[in-house]
């Protein structure tokens, strides 16, 4: 059955349509005649997505610039599939993600939004800015910013809104390849250094006077970038240096599009704040508000100490007090609500295996220890006396079992 020959309802402002259901409940068949039967009707094609996404958004920006009607590309929520990881989405996409944009007639599928967008600026030349400079330099200038987009941004956008629940409730935190969100989110204020070195001086579009795919990329980013860094404590005029800050004020103010899906966009975040998304994670909703510690003056060098071991995560001192030849206290450097082991969340778990598998070698190493006690006194029964998570490795004499009560 060709998907022109389907009945599509046109529901929502822009355009969203809804097709029927029945082929999603039948057995998985072929990949292009399952999406030929679920598909809208629209000349073009169908976009799968949905308005908070800013990955599709580079794509729907694309349409706005173009003039694109509905009945051309229908943007559809891919709930008309049964959702991302249902078998009729996951046919089209086997990475279960969007936008999807599923092609009329043959229902060929073209999943990533950079792919999508660049295939819409082809299919679509002849209408409105043309978004790929014909001029080399300028079309690479786009292509640059796209890139560092896709590569660099959007590898650590997770860590923005993505919580990373209770110990043992999710295997890997969202961070990317960092080992805490706070360093994520510190790697994409870099990247947003570097962003900011590569937009167009005059404006007032990224690469110029015209808008390009560079432009359709970053916006929808940006619009996130605006609304959550603040909740992580980053004052929102600090967020862009002062050419980005004139390109959002024109994206926002003077640009149709870029206030379209501004609007499309801000209203989803607005719900993932009242559904209070950001209320587990630690740095935006949730902080560390326990007292300061004996450990902090160390840490600040108000206090001295002994040094055994140090790096960027964590500090290491010889007790004051040692019960062994080798008594050592192992601190993390930022306490971040870990006031004793079990608080330890999955935000925690990059700094406890730091702890154990890097810091602790190299100290019993140093001490030329091969038989040592690891000890954590966990809660004040146990006989922890300071709200700092800290562990005593103590080596250096033959050791008794059991310690002591």
């Amino acid at each position: 059955m060709a998907a022109s020959a389907l009945i599509a309802l046109a529901v929502s402002r822009f355009g969203v349509a809804r097709a029927p259901l029945a082929a999603v409940r039948a057995p998985l068949v072929a990949r292009s005649r399952l999406l030929r039967m679920n598909a809208p009707s629209p000349s073009v094609g169908a976009l799968y997505d949905v308005p908070v996404s800013n990955n599709g958004a580079r794509c729907r920006m694309v349409l706005y610039y173009k003039g694109v009607p509905r009945d051309e590309v229908a943007v559809v929520s891919p709930a008309e599939l049964g959702g991302l990881k249902a078998p009729a989405f996951l046919a089209a996409n086997p990475q279960g993600k969007m936008p999807l944009l599923t092609l009329a007639g043959s229902g060929e599928p073209l999943p990533e939004s950079d792919t999508i967008a660049r295939y819409l600026c082809a299919r679509f030349a002849g209408r409105g800015p043309a978004l790929q400079p014909s001029d080399p330099l300028a079309a690479a200038r786009s292509d640059r910013i796209c890139r560092l987009h896709d590569i660099y941004l959007a590898a650590v956008q997770p860590a923005l809104y993505k919580v990373a629940g209770s110990a043992g409730a999710q295997a890997f935190p969202p961070f990317g390849p960092f080992g805490s969100r706070q360093a994520a989110l510190a790697e994409l204020t870099s990247q947003l250094a570097v962003l900011e070195s590569y937009a167009d001086e005059r404006g007032p579009y990224l690469v110029g006077a015209e808008p390009t795919l560079a432009d359709c990329t970053i916006w929808p980013s940006a619009i996130f970038w605006q609304t959550i860094l603040p909740k992580f404590g980053m004052p929102a005029e600090a967020i862009f240096g002062p050419r980005l800050s004139r390109w959002a004020t024109h994206m926002m103010g003077a640009d149709d599009v870029g206030a379209r899906v501004s609007a499309e966009i801000r209203p989803g975040l607005l719900e993932w704040e009242e559904k209070q998304r950001w209320a587990p994670i630690l740095g935006a909703g949730t902080r560390d508000t326990a007292g300061a510690t004996i450990f902090d003056s160390i840490l600040d060098g108000k206090i001295p100490a002994d040094v055994v071991y140090e790096d960027e995560l964590v500090l290491a001192f010889r007790d004051i007090a040692p019960v062994a030849p080798t008594h050592v206290l192992l601190i993390p450097k930022r306490r971040d609500g870990l006031t004793q082991l079990q608080r330890a969340t999955a935000e925690h778990k990059h700094v406890l295996g730091h702890m154990l598998a890097v810091a602790v070698p190299a100290i019993v190493a140093k001490d030329g220890l091969d038989s040592y006690r690891l000890v954590v006194n966990d809660g004040a029964q146990a006989c922890q006396s300071v709200f700092h998570l800290h562990m005593h490795i103590i080596g250096g004499k033959a050791l008794t079992w059991p310690p002591g009560v």
